[in-house]
């Protein structure tokens, strides 16, 4: 079964790499595979941000045996401020 990752949109500035806004999710979903065969071609672009579940934790449950350190993936889609200008 392929991976399916949320879908997100970001502005991004590109001196720094700073989010302008908060990731909007699409409301899609895309394959893993496909998102990193889009990224091969536009790294720019085509980004997956990895999140781990027991780094969002408050520090007494992250050595917790009970917690297991889940990574949470998004595809994210940047479009660069420059760009949002044209």
């Amino acid at each position: 079964m392929t991976n399916q990752l949320d879908h997100y949109r970001v502005v991004a500035e590109r001196e720094t790499g700073f989010w302008i806004n908060v990731p909007v999710r699409t409301g899609n979903t895309v394959s893993r595979e496909e998102w990193l065969r889009l990224h091969q071609a536009d790294p720019d672009h085509f980004q997956i941000v990895a999140l781990s579940l027991e780094a969002q934790l408050p520090h007494q449950y992250s050595n917790n045996d009970l917690v297991v350190d889940v990574v949470i993936e998004h595809a994210i889609f940047v479009m660069w401020s420059d760009e949002v200008l044209h």
